[in-house]
């Protein structure tokens, strides 16, 4: 065993002369399995190791038996041994997750601080083969698609599984050969969590069909992790030309989204999902399947996806935010001429606008078109003036006949996507919109050769604010 141990350890380069490395150690058959292994590995291969347990607090003292066991096993073969008490059912009830959950993230998080603190160690945990079917079937039965059928890596970033390729019945053999006891978590006979289902009921079922179960799972995981990697190879290129983030959104061209295989274009979505999200574990093939779907529906419909996503129907694609919540405001501004025309500043700031009034005769010829400065007639303007986002009956005038157009009939002609008009800002009397934030203007407002009084406006969220909109300094 510690021949075939020795060689995979080699093969995928786990553990190199010179490596500092962490090994998480709960006292249980694997993990003691790991400490004896790395005993051996070490007069090997010549690198420095030492011993971290997590003691969850969920057994009592039955859990702090398991830490004096690892303990003392550390100090009768002289490998240093760190010892880190943690909450877990406290933190399971405030991050409202599962116990297994809640320690396996609490256990990674101390084994990373502790390899971060020794100088970027490695960390070894003691996954073997029947760990590996056992991920592989609890992901197929969850639906979480060709990804979670992988299973678990050898190497995945600073984590290394020495005996990612050993039988658990070659472990217990190799403990009992040596007379090494070992404790029991009398949680793992807990059917009530999922893993210890498969682990007493499904595998044995599989096993009693086929002796060489376990091992043909593992075997097609690794065949799969195999395809994994290259469709993640085609899928980069794939998302670079129909992918497009900007701002925390994420858009995807319809187009040239479906010049892919299904596959790929899955990959793409699997990709797009998950660089939102703190975990993947809540997506599953039904989500890519609804975004899939979301194509071919109406512009401005949406679904939504787990961990706050939410995904709408554009006019070119799909567009896919975190939340909807960090690009939509709700601030709203009020400005009455009194403060403009009294204000013994230059300038009056409201909001994300500055103002400035300005007599006509200043203007060095005409009016330049700015996108983010424009100019208005100021005695048309009759009441206050509103800084706001979009609401029921907006309108404007669009022509120098004096016709009018609702402000949700522009959007709707100038393709402007339902949840971008959420964020655009306005200048606005009343219903009657003066500036369209990034557009145009009211042709009521504009300046003419007989204006006598120019508000000039600057949206300062423009890009670069584009300076002033005539010659007088602004």
């Amino acid at each position: 065993m510690l021949e075939k141990i020795l060689r995979f350890t080699k093969e995928y380069r786990m553990i190199e002369k010179g490596d500092r490395v962490i090994a998480g150690v709960s006292g249980g058959a694997d993990s003691v399995c790991l400490f004896l292994v790395l005993q051996e590995l070490g007069k090997e291969l010549g690198f420095e190791w030492k011993v971290v347990h997590v003691e969850h607090g969920i057994r009592g003292s039955e859990s702090k038996k398991d830490a004096e066991f690892v303990e003392d096993l550390c100090k009768r073969e002289g490998i240093e041994f760190q010892c880190f008490h943690v909450d877990v059912p406290r933190t399971a009830k405030e991050k409202k997750c599962t116990l297994e959950e809640a320690a396996r993230n609490l256990r990674y998080t101390i084994l990373e601080r502790a390899a971060k603190d020794w100088g970027g160690a490695k960390i070894a945990v003691a996954h073997n083969r029947q760990d590996d079917a056992e991920t592989v079937l609890f992901h197929l039965i969850r639906g979480s698609g060709l990804h979670g059928i992988c299973g678990i890596f050898p190497v995945r970033g600073n984590i290394v599984r020495p005996l990612l390729h050993t039988d658990r019945e070659e472990i217990l053999a190799f403990l009992e050969k040596r007379n090494q006891e070992y404790r029991i978590d009398s949680t793992n006979n807990d059917e009530r969590y999922s893993r210890n289902k498969i682990r007493s009921k499904v595998l044995p079922e599989f096993c009693a069909i086929n002796s060489q179960a376990i091992r043909h799972i593992q075997s097609t995981a690794d065949f799969v992790k195999e395809v994994t990697s290259y469709l993640q190879e085609q899928t980069k290129l794939a998302e670079s030309a129909c992918v497009n983030r900007e701002r925390g959104r994420i858009r995807i061209a319809r187009e040239e989204f479906f010049k892919y295989d299904r596959i790929i274009r899955k990959e793409i979505l699997r990709s797009v999902l998950y660089s939102l999200m703190d975990t993947g574990k809540d997506i599953e093939q039904v989500h890519f399947e609804m975004i899939e779907e979301l194509f071919f529906r109406q512009t401005g419909k949406r679904v939504i996806l787990p961990q706050g996503i939410e995904a709408w129907r554009s006019y070119e694609g799909i567009k896919i935010c975190a939340s909807k919540e960090i690009w939509i405001s709700s601030d709203e501004h009020c400005l009455k001429k009194e403060e403009l025309e009294v204000s013994e500043e230059k300038e009056v700031r409201c909001g994300p606008f500055t103002m400035k009034l300005v007599d006509n005769r200043e203007f060095l010829g005409e009016v330049p078109q700015k996108t983010y400065t424009k100019c208005f007639d100021y005695d048309k303007i009759k009441d206050k003036l509103l800084m706001r986002k979009r609401k029921e009956g907006d309108y404007f005038i669009c022509d120098e006949k004096g016709h009018s157009q609702k402000l949700k009939r522009y959007f709707v002609n100038e393709k402007i996507e339902a949840e971008e008009r959420e964020h655009i800002w306005l200048l606005a009397e009343g219903a009657h919109v003066l500036w369209i934030v990034g557009h145009r203007i009211s042709a009521y407002y504009k300046v003419q050769k007989e204006t006598k009084r120019i508000l000039k406006v600057r949206f300062d969220g423009g890009r670069g604010n584009e300076g002033n909109c005539s010659g007088v300094n602004f």
